[in-house]
């Protein structure tokens, strides 16, 4: 473990875009790491002080990804910030966390022994999927209604190990496989696209083929963690008629210009970009450059802000059926729009917030897709909206 301390280190010290490191003494978190491991009671302790080591930095880029990960857990329910509070906004019916009542508009008090905010959630979420993934979690809500209760909600668990980077990308890769973009026409000059994830461009270039002959693009970026950089500039370049710095990036010791040039067919209408808690890294950076650009509205909640470029340093030790591999994700560019400013830690403010109460999320209504359409000048319910991409 002090090796793969000693190489988590200096991944940091060389690939690290800052390299005063935000102030943190870097050393001086070295050898109080390496002096904890000597006496660590356990395993899983010794992968939890490698952990806390990188994300000391407080950057949720930053990361450690353990040695031969075997357990991999489906919680069955996911939360997210509204506004400024944690809520269940998702739970799989076959889940035990259904069985168990957790329902959308629960809000979560304590997750184990943790309160779930904006600043922490990241971390909690990073974890409880990489550090310590829980056979069972306790879950503390207080429902729409006000009632207060405590459920242990059991996940579903798979034992499968990661032995090489494939096997992490490949689990990645599933993860976005299971995000779909669909597309909705309402009435015959609003058209809305729900775009799940930043993945292959041609699918930009395939919505956005549907969505021409509408007035009106109602873009929903909501629960959109981002992903591929050429499919953001696609995204640019299909929806403006200029030329658009997308962002300018510092690295160690040189600075690159990402600039998307406009495209022959591109939708040319009014647009409306919606945004949530849960909207990150391109997803962000998209609902940013309409507001730069006074390009159309931005709707929702304040986005994640997480907004750099990371890259992912694989390693191995050991020998033949010992041979463990893991890896550190490090943020080797600091990302700025081209007003200059960051994102990171700051997110998008919404030209206009629009967000769901407990009670929506409870009845499964959109208030926040409703209001766009309103803006477009349409009408559909906070209902209609919500039964909309079921």
């Amino acid at each position: 473990m002090i090796a793969m301390l000693r190489t988590l280190r200096d991944d940091v010290a060389k690939h690290y875009y800052d390299p005063t490191f935000h102030g943190v003494d870097l050393d001086a978190r070295f050898k109080d790491a390496a002096l904890r491991l000597k006496t660590t009671p356990s395993f899983n302790d010794g992968i939890a002080t490698l952990a806390e080591f990188l994300t000391q930095l407080d950057d949720s880029h930053t990361t450690f990804i353990p040695p031969n990960r075997r357990v991999r857990v489906d919680y069955g329910w996911q939360m997210a910030i509204v506004g400024s509070v944690p809520l269940v906004v998702e739970v799989d019916r076959a889940s035990d966390a259904a069985a168990k009542g957790l329902a959308p508009g629960d809000r979560v008090l304590l997750l184990n022994t943790f309160k779930p905010t904006r600043d922490n959630l990241w971390r909690l979420v990073y974890f409880y999927r990489f550090i310590r993934p829980q056979a069972q979690q306790r879950v503390a809500v207080l429902e729409p209604d006000g009632s207060a209760r405590t459920v242990d909600v059991a996940s579903r668990v798979e034992s499968k190990p990661i032995t090489g980077l494939g096997d992490l990308v490949a689990e990645l890769e599933r993860d976005l496989d299971r995000a779909r973009d669909t597309g909705a026409s309402i009435a015959p000059d609003i058209f809305v696209w729900k775009m799940r994830v930043f993945g292959n461009p041609d699918a930009v270039d395939q919505m956005i083929a549907k969505a021409r002959g509408s007035r009106t693009l109602v873009l929903d970026l909501r629960g959109n963690g981002g992903g591929a950089v050429v499919a953001l500039r696609e995204l640019v370049s299909r929806t403006f008629d200029r030329e658009i710095l997308v962002a300018q990036e510092k690295l160690r010791g040189r600075e690159t210009r990402e600039v998307a040039k406009p495209a022959r067919s591109r939708f040319s209408g009014r647009l409306i970009v919606l945004v949530d808690s849960r909207s990150a890294s391109a997803a962000e950076m998209f609902a940013r450059i309409v507001q730069i650009e006074k390009r159309g509205s931005v709707l929702g909640d304040r986005t994640s802000g997480q907004v750099m470029t990371s890259r992912i340093f694989p390693h191995q030790f050991g020998v033949g059926a010992a041979l463990a591999f893991y890896a550190a994700s490090v943020t080797i560019g600091d990302v700025r729009m081209s007003d200059g400013g960051s994102l990171e830690k700051v997110g998008v403010e919404p030209d206009e917030i629009v967000l769901p109460s407990p009670a929506d999320l409870a009845a499964s209504r959109d208030p926040a897709l409703a209001r766009a359409i309103e803006v477009a000048g349409g009408s559909l319910t906070p209902d209609e909206a919500g039964r909309l991409f079921k």
